[in-house]
This record gives structure tokens, sequence and C-alpha cells, in this order.
């Protein structure tokens, strides 16, 4: 039974709420303060009388912010709770575990069951190394469905929604090396069932026994109702634990329990045949698949199949006795019988309002109301709406105009507290637009007689609208209401506010000014976006869909962008524009495939071709060039003849040589080919600063670069710098660079260029959680070294633990350069 709701008898002691005890207090600070000169606190003394509409104007104040917090942030239209996210917007996550990717595909209408499971690792490819090394990558997965028959979709349709769902919610750095509908291997069952005599419905109990049976050999996963958690029990926490489901929720302990089945062990099935009511007992039962295939105790399963009973088959080979008769049933109404209760319980999309903890509706309670203490006092005071009639003397009239001023300090500061407690719900918003922390509302309409006590009307609004105005002292009020909403979060802006404001030392200035509004629009944005940048923090990009100017970016990517103040996080040319972004490369996607056959490793400096023939019946020509490692269609640049020079095409690759698209040209002799810079290139290569010579080291060069896990000994190939394109062993490494022995070159820098440089030996697994981080290293922001490390530390900080990112910065041609191989890349593997 609901308790009533009454009001307490007893007041509450100590609080705002209660007259007594602020009565009590306003008096000892009266005794405190003024105890010399004023002694009487009687009720008579209009000292007294003030503080007691004081205080019974703060008892109003106080209930009013004691409302439930609903009422509190309520309001008459739809932006109530616009700051506030609901259960399953915050607290679910996009697919972390197999288990969540199991539940994504399951949710799929037409998918009765389904299975993820990573590849195995005797699943090896060609690293490109010459076809002498191999590496199985991790991250990648199979999927197996089993088609619902109830549900009356084409295979076809189920695998398109299955591989979208699926690419729209991919982890970083992994993949679905297949997505198989799996067929079903139809099982029947062979032997005598003996029943009771007392049994009514024979058909419905045979019904039951078939169903049972399916069940066992292929269980339907159920959807919960949210309604139907709660009364089990489970906190709101366990319930929203996974992703976001159309059809309801699954319980994680029963989908455990239907794993993929490899057998059929007959014991299980006199087990569930038995818990049927009305059994006595079963003689000879033995499981069957195709034609001679029959087992008494255990049948292995084709485990490219899902197990399906056979029923047609089963009603044939299946005998039921009654006291030793054999007892006749209806075939075609067990049937009838069997699919009407296969159906029972089948899903439904459950409407989103039902799959969420509602929030409750809110009305406005006119908190802002303020309603004038003097009109409170007694009428010998001659203010509020009563005032004071024609006939007193003026100076009697002067009197209760001076009363009137001097309460009105203390109304403003009441009104104005009412004004705070309504906009309570605005200094816990995250709209970046609305920095107001201050509010304030005006007495002219509320006090009666105000506007005579006043000097000017229009002075006093202008006070009140100066108080609102933005300064960098309400600014940095409002970041710090934005850094406790991040913190409920564990989220903070701390460093990169901090270098923001690094160089600023007036703090009333424009720059600190502009540092603190740009702060405030960072973090709005981030708690506006909170909710996909949290759920989708470990989420790849779609590659099945457009992907090009487009938002279709990681999750990750979003966060870091986020953290860095980038508004524009969209996948574009950055090269074309002097605009803050990045790329990030996910190596999973760089292996060898149909889409992309590709290795990550390719050698980029200059190769022999010996000669050049004509290729019978065509126009091509055969380029020879033994001991090369190019595959049909990627690219190359032939240099050294006039005729071939320029980017061709691989259309056929042999053990000596490999065919391109141009007439043959018997002038010709020999020439040399290169590969064309892709998006490997830039993966595996780090920028050449600069070159300079070494001292008391004639032999040698130095090169300026990032050196992390270079070692004396280890070759590395420079390409783009003449002369010293080409491979070389490294003699030395220092902190900023490493040496090699080729004597220094004095040219004119831009006649060397600066270069880039790998290592010639490849990683054991170039592939398995790799990131490659690109960002554009002429902007003026990345100029700055402080800077500069916070951008690598906040991409190393927010990448996930199990993943290795590495991070390149790249001059403005070549980022050109790589928008277009990446751009190539992806239209490539879509």
């Amino acid at each position: 039974m609901t308790d009533p709701i009454t009001i307490p008898k007893e007041i509450p002691q100590d609080t705002a709420l209660s007259y007594d005890f602020l009565r009590k207090e306003g008096i000892e600070l009266i005794q405190k303060m003024a105890g010399n000169t004023w002694t009487d606190h009687n009720i008579h003394d209009p000292g007294i009388t003030i503080l007691e509409q004081l205080c019974y104007a703060i008892t109003d104040l106080a209930y009013r912010m004691d409302y439930d917090i609903k009422d509190v942030v309520g309001s008459d239209d739809s932006s109530s709770y616009k700051d506030l996210y609901s259960a399953a917007t915050i607290l679910t996550v996009n697919p972390v575990t197999l288990l969540d990717l199991r539940k994504i595909v399951i949710d799929v209408e037409g998918v009765k069951n389904a299975w993820v499971e990573k590849v195995s690792q005797n699943n090896s490819i060609n690293t490109g190394n010459n076809g002498q090394d191999t590496v199985s990558p991790k991250g990648l997965y199979r999927v197996f469905i089993e088609r619902d028959e109830l549900v009356h979709i084409t295979g076809s349709n189920i695998l398109a929604e299955v591989k979208s769902r699926l690419q729209s919610c991919r982890g970083v750095c992994e993949d679905f090396e297949e997505i198989r509908m799996l067929d079903a291997q139809p099982i029947r069952l062979q032997g005598t069932i003996e029943i009771t005599h007392t049994v009514d419905n024979m058909n419905q109990m045979v019904a039951n026994i078939l169903h049972r049976v399916n069940t066992h050999f292929s269980p339907r996963i159920y959807f919960y109702t949210l309604q139907q958690f709660l009364a089990q029990g489970k906190r709101t926490d366990e319930i929203f634990d996974g992703p976001r489901l159309r059809h309801g929720f699954i319980d994680d302990e029963e989908l455990l329990q239907h794993s993929r089945k490899k057998e059929i062990q007959t014991s299980d099935i006199i087990r569930e045949i038995m818990d049927e009511t009305g059994i006595l007992a079963i003689d000879e039962l033995s499981v069957a698949t195709g034609a001679n295939t029959i087992k008494s105790w255990l049948l292995p399963l084709d485990l490219s199949k899902t197990p399906s009973l056979d029923i047609d088959g089963t009603l044939q080979q299946l005998t039921f006795i009654s006291q030793g008769l054999t007892v006749n049933i209806d075939k075609a109404l067990v049937k009838a019988l069997y699919n009407q209760k296969r159906t029972e319980g089948l899903r439904s999309i459950v409407p989103l309002e039902k799959r969420d903890i509602s929030i409750p509706e809110t009305s406005d309670r006119n908190i802002e109301n303020y309603y004038s203490i003097q009109n409170q006092f007694p009428a010998n005071y001659g203010i509020g709406n009563m005032g004071l009639p024609d006939s007193v003397s003026e100076t009697r009239k002067a009197q209760g105009k001076q009363l009137t001023s001097y309460l009105v300090f203390f109304e403003q500061l009441l009104a104005n507290y009412f004004s705070q407690t309504a906009n309570f719900k605005k200094l816990m918003s995250f709209d970046g637009q609305d920095t107001k922390t201050y509010f304030n509302q005006s007495l002219l309409d509320t006090i009666p007689g105000l506007e005579d006590v006043l000097v000017s009307k229009e002075n006093y609004e202008k006070y009140l609208q100066e108080i609102n105005v933005d300064t960098t002292a309400s600014l940095q009020r409002k970041n710090k209401f934005l850094n406790h909403l991040l913190a409920r979060f564990s989220e903070q802006f701390t460093g990169y506010g901090m270098l923001l404001q690094n160089d600023v030392t007036d703090t009333e200035n424009d720059d600190a000014y502009a540092i603190s509004k740009k702060l405030i629009l960072d973090k709005a944005k981030f708690l506006q976006e909170y909710p996909s940048i949290s759920a989708a923090r470990g989420n790849a990009y779609n590659y099945t869909q457009s992907f090009w100017d487009t938002a279709n970016i990681s999750g990750l990517e979003k966060r870091i962008a986020l953290k860095l103040g980038i508004k524009d996080y969209t996948r574009r040319n950055l090269g074309e524009a002097d605009k803050e972004g990045f790329h990030m490369i996910e190596h999973i996607l760089l292996r060898p495939r149909t889409a992309y056959p590709f290795p990550l490793e390719g050698n980029y400096s200059k190769n022999a071709i010996s000669s050049f023939e004509a290729i019978e019946n065509t126009e091509n020509t055969q380029c020879i060039s033994n001991g090369h490692d190019l595959k049909k269609g990627e690219q190359i640049r032939i240099q050294g003849t006039e005729k071939y020079d320029g980017e061709h095409a691989i259309l056929s690759v042999s053990e000596d040589g490999f065919e391109i698209a141009i007439p043959f040209d018997e002038s010709v002799a020999g020439a040399t080919w290169q590969r064309v810079f892709d998006i490997r290139y830039y993966v595996r290569t780090s920028s050449v600063y600069d070159f300079t010579e070494v001292a008391n080291e004639a032999g040698h060069t130095f090169c300026k670069a990032d050196v992390k896990k270079l070692q004396v000994g280890d070759q590395v190939e420079i390409t783009g710098a003449q002369p010293y394109d080409g491979i070389h062993e490294v003699v030395a490494v220092h902190e900023d660079g490493f040496e090699i022995p080729v004597p220094f070159v004095t040219q004119e820098p831009e006649t060397i260029g600066t270069g880039r440089w790998m290592q010639v030996t490849a990683p054991t697994d170039p592939y398995s959680f790799q990131l490659t981080f690109v960002l554009p290293a002429w902007l003026q922001r990345y100029q700055d070294a402080s800077f500069k490390k916070f951008v690598e530390h906040t991409i190393q900080e927010e990448t996930p633990v199990h993943l290795r990112p590495s991070i390149k910065w790249l001059q403005k041609e070549e980022m050109q350069h790589f928008d277009q191989a990446f751009h190539t890349f992806l239209s490539q593997i879509n």
C-alpha cells in the first residue's frame, strides 16, 4: 500500500526550511555584530520585523530548492532532459566481446542463432618478403548464421543485413574474414516410445516431444523486456551492459549455454523425451542423418551445417505403443500442432521507449516567481501594495520611499537567488553557446513604487544586463561547471586547457577571453557527443559505405579529435587546406586479400629492367626484371627511357617480369622501375628531417629522424632524397637520428629533399592490432613542441591498450600524396 503524502507535524530543525532556526541565527548575528548599539530584539522593533520577513522569504526559497530534481530541471517544453542521458543512451556500448557481436547478429530479423569465432592461428598469409615469410593476423573473425525458417526473408537479404550491422560496429584493428549462412543438417529419430494409457491427446503429446527434441538440436534465443529483467532483480547497469538491440534484451547466461553443437548424444535426447508427461519408456532409440548414417549413442555433426529435426522422417521411423499396442497418430495434425508450438514466443521489434527507462514527465513549477516581502509588512509601514494614504505628510511619504529603497537591496539578492535556482538546469547544461553562470530578474513589476525610488529605470535595467555580460572571469566559472560535468563521466580537459592558456599572462586580455570561450565550446561539444564517443570509442569506420568527405570515421578518431579541440573530424583531403585533422590507418585492413591483394611490405628502391619484349597479339610490353616481387594491380613508375617513363599498372606478372599496357618499342634497351608510393609506403616509413655532415667522420652522413627501436647494423631504405636514395647499413644511432656510411653531399636543401626512411627487415607481424596516425606537420598549431607532444600523448592515451599506435608527421606535399593513396586504398577495399 502506498503511504499517503502528508505535511510533517515536526518542523525541520537546523535547516533553511525552519523559520524559527533562521530567526534565531539572525538575532545571534545581530548580537555579535551590533551588540553595543542594538539591544531591543522584541517583535515591535522595525529591524526585527524586517528580519522576520526576510527569514520567511528564505524559507520559501529553501522550499523551492528542496523540490524533487525532476521538478527543478522540469519545464513545460521538450528541453527538460536534453542534457540528461537515458540509461539506454549512456550505459549501452557497441560490441566489445564475442558475446556482444553474437547478440548483434541474432538481433537481425531472420536469424535464429549465430556464432562468432576467432580465425585460427594456422590461417597464414604471405607477408610479401619474396614468399619466404608468413604470418597469422590476429583480430579476424568468422561469423556463422543459423537461419530462422519461420521468418520468410531470403538468405541473401539476411546476409546483407548481418554484414551491414557488423560493419557498422566493427572494432578498431578487427575485421570479419567470413560471414556464412549455414545450411540445415536434417536429423531423424528411430525407435519405440511407450506411453501411459492416461494420455488424452496423443497427437499433442507427440507434437510436444518433437518440439522438445528440435529445441535441443536448435534452441531459439529469447529476448526479454526491460520489465522482465527488472522483475528478475537485475541491476540497471547489468541490464544495459552491452549493445543496444532492437528486439529487447538477451540473457548472457542463456546465450552461453547455447554454444555451437559438434555432436548429438542419444542420452540427451532420451532425457528430453522422458521429461514429457506420459512417457513410460524408450526402446532402442537411435539418431540418423542421410541414408546410411545411423548412430545409437553419438552422432558427430557436420560443422558446416546446423542440426534440425527431420519431422517427416522421424514420424515415419518413430513408433508409439501403449499397453503393448501400437498407437496410430494423425501425422498431418501432429505437424500442424508442432508448427503452432514453434511459433509461440516469436520475437518482435520492441518500441524504443520500452527498451529504456522512462524519465518522468515534468511541468514548470515557476521556481523563479518572486513575491515581494514588502507586501507582507504591517500596514503602518506604508509600503507594499497598500502604500500610504494621500493625506499623510510629505515627510511620511519620504520615509516610506526610504524604507522601500533600503529593502530593495535585500529583495534584489533574494530575487536573484530564485532565478539562480530556477536556472539550475542551465548551469548543469553543456550548451556551449549559453555561458551565463549568474542569473537575475527585474523587480520593476514586483515591488510597488520601485520606479519612484530609482534614479533611472533605464540605468537599473542596464545594470541587470551588465551583470550577465561575458567576461573572462564569468567564462572561467562556466568552465568550472563543465569540468564538473566532465568529471561525472571520469573525463577531463586539464592538459588541453593548460596548453591553451600557457602563453597567456593577462587574464583580462582578448587572448584569455578567446581561449576560455574555445575551451567552453570544445568541452560542450565533447559532452554533446559523449554517448557515441563513449560507447563507440573502440569502433572502426564502416569501409563498406561512403567514407570520404563524410563523418564515417572510427569512434577512436572522433574521440581523439574532440579531445584535441578539432571540430571538423570528417575524413577529407588534409593536404588541400591548412585545417586540423588526421588520418588513421588500421594495419589489419592492409593484409593481402581478394579486394586488396598487395602485402604491407614493399621495396621502394629502384630496380633494373634488363630489357623489353613484345607480347604476341597485344599492344602491351613485357618488362624483364628478375627477382621482382610485384603483384597484379600494383602501380610502378618507370624511369630512364623516354618511351616508357611514367606510372603504369601491372597487368600480369611472371617469374622473370611483368606486363604493362604500352606498345612495344624495340629501340629501348633497359630502364629502372620503382613502386609508386602508396598507403603502405607512408605506414612503413618515417621522415628524415635533415641530412648533415658528421664531424670527424668524412665518409658518414647524419640523418636526423625519430629512431625508436633502431640499432647499429640494421639496414634502412631511404627514398625521396637523392643522392641518398637506396639501402644503407646503420653505423651509429643517436638520440635524434642515425648515421649511414655515405659521404655527405653539399647541395641546396631543395635539391636533396628531406626524404623518408624505413627498416628493410619487415616486422614479425605487421598487421595485428596496429594503427598508424598521420598528422599535418606544417600547421602553425603543431610548431609548438609542447602541443605536438600533447597530441602524441593524447593519441597514445586514448588508443585502447591492446592496440599499438604509430604516429607519422607529414609535410604538406607528402600529405597530398598520402590523401590520394589513402583514398585509392579505401576505394579498393570497399
